[in-house]
């Protein structure tokens, strides 16, 4: 008979369970993947409905049109190598889906525990909405992947010139996924800098912004060549949700026309209004969007328990990110752009998402290691009073 007792102290139980739970991750993720590709094949495409055009038109990296140049370029490789537009656009969203996947496990697993990064793979893994918008090609997939490898090279202390070069590189290919990743970008580093004061590497961040910049420049430099404006495409999308707060979606010929500025947007309706929409959102984003979102409201409450392990923890960069991929979306948060739901599209909220799903990750690992304390404090307990009784006798 095989002495089970032995077999079980030499196998690491702990390297069993998360090698477990990273197949478990896995396969909620191919499953989703499957699913989605069977379900949205033919859903129309929104965001990237004209992705293709654009891919065909442009002569070189930069010169992508209203949009930006990276998931163009991405797909005029397809279309070079004969794919399908429609086919192309929607396997690159379900490849970037994966990757996606891949960094949260990688990224998390350095920093906070091999738990908190497989339980974060699971939850993003098997998000429907993730694979409802890989399938649409939604270039915020594009632009999260890439803060979030800015934020994990950004976050190594000390702060190497190799990990803010690289973490300047990461930055500028958001910024070439979604311009609006620049206010991400800043406000990571702005909270860090909050975080950390002293200790924060402040020269080699700039550095990294410095290069993302560099980056960046050649394609803003094209909008102003063609459009003259560096920000034209953007601008003109702050003039359309503008327009769609103040008239929603009734036809009218009197409605401004041309680019708006960041400033002028935000303070449309005078600061009182600004102030007020921020909050708005705020109220909306925590009531409705981000627990729809995250899908799975049950496990809301390790979000909880993840937020306050972060706190008392000390382990600030989750909420950092958290925080930095939220504000930039609450000015949109209280416009009511889905007529049938309210307020904006879940896509908007993504990178919030990932922020839930990396502290519901936190708050299961913080948990369980809790829960092993106590029943070891316990076990040592009931073996003291056993041997006291032994003595006794």
């Amino acid at each position: 008979m095989p002495d089970f007792a032995k077999i079980l102290s030499r196998t690491d139980l702990p390297g069993l369970f998360r090698n477990l739970l990273f197949i478990l991750a896995l396969s909620a993720l191919l499953f989703n993947l499957t699913t989605c590709w069977k379900v949205y094949r033919h859903e129309p495409l929104r965001e990237a409905a004209s992705r293709a055009l654009m891919a065909e038109k442009a002569t070189f990296f930069y010169n992508s049109s209203m949009a930006e140049p990276l998931p163009v370029f991405a797909l005029k490789l397809a279309l070079a190598a004969g794919a399908d537009p429609d086919a192309a656009l929607r396997a690159e969203g379900l490849a970037v889906y994966a990757a996606l996947f891949l960094v949260t496990f990688f990224v998390l697993r350095a920093r906070f525990g091999p738990i908190c990064a497989v339980m974060a793979a699971f939850f993003v893994g098997a998000n429907p909405y993730l694979g409802y918008h890989a399938m649409q090609g939604s270039s915020h997939l594009y632009a999260l992947v890439f803060l979030l490898l800015f934020w994990y090279y950004s976050g190594e202390r000390p702060l190497s010139r190799r990990s803010a070069l690289l973490a300047g590189l990461m930055a500028g290919l958001a910024c070439l996924s979604r311009l609006d990743s620049a206010w991400a970008l800043l406000l990571i580093a702005a909270l860090g800098w909050a975080a950390e004061k002293r200790a924060f590497p402040l020269p080699r961040i700039g550095l990294a912004l410095g290069l993302a910049l560099a980056l960046a420049l050649p394609y803003v430099a094209w909008q102003k060549a063609h459009y003259g404006n560096f920000f034209y495409a953007q601008e003109l999308s702050l003039r359309r949700w503008a327009n769609l707060d103040r008239f929603g979606y009734a036809p009218g010929p009197d409605r401004p026309q041309g680019p708006l500025g960041p400033a002028a947007f935000l303070f449309r309706n005078g600061p009182a209004g600004a102030f007020s929409g921020v909050f708005s959102g705020l109220g909306r984003a925590f009531a409705y969007e981000l627990p729809r979102v995250f899908y799975y409201k049950l496990v809301m409450i390790f979000v909880f328990l993840g937020v306050y392990a972060a706190f008392a923890l000390k382990k600030d960069p989750l909420l950092v990110f958290a925080g930095a991929a939220l504000l930039p979306v609450l000015p949109l948060a209280a416009i009511n752009q889905v007529s049938v739901t309210g307020g904006i599209e879940l896509r908007y909220y993504l990178a919030a998402l990932w922020g839930l799903c990396a502290l519901a990750g936190l708050g299961l690992q913080e948990t369980l290691n809790w829960a092993e304390g106590r029943v070891d404090a316990w076990a040592v307990e009931k073996a003291g009073a056993s041997g006291r009784k032994t003595k006794d006798r």
